[in-house]
């Protein structure tokens, strides 16, 4: 509020600007919560990629698993387009064989016990 306004103006302004100083408060507030929970989903991400990794080097010997050798950015605009959407589909599908794979192998050496 500037200090003329305070000083000449009517006191019911001041309402306002309080009210609008409360209001973006709590916009602020509310857009640091996102953002901490967005970093903490993505700190998750981080170790859960380090630990399939971690299991997948030690469970299996023919294992070629990597951690991600570059950051993980979600605020890169892709085309989405019918073709990435297919690749992305088809790695998925990639994954969850490997995945399959390797429970089914440690699976079969369970039952051998």
């Amino acid at each position: 509020m500037p200090t003329e306004e305070f000083w000449d103006g009517k006191p019911s302004r001041l309402l306002s600007y309080i009210e609008a100083y409360r209001l973006k408060t709590k916009r602020d507030e509310e857009a640091n919560a996102t953002n901490v929970d967005y970093q903490s989903w993505l700190t998750g991400l981080y170790v859960h990629q380090g630990v399939q990794v971690a299991l997948a080097n030690s469970f299996s010997k023919r294992s070629k698993a990597k951690y991600v050798k570059e950051p993980i950015s979600f605020t890169q605009h892709q085309n989405n387009t019918a073709d990435s959407k297919e690749k992305q589909d088809t790695r998925v599908n990639n994954k969850y064989l490997e995945f399959k794979l390797l429970a089914d192998a440690m699976n079969k050496n369970l039952k051998k016990r």
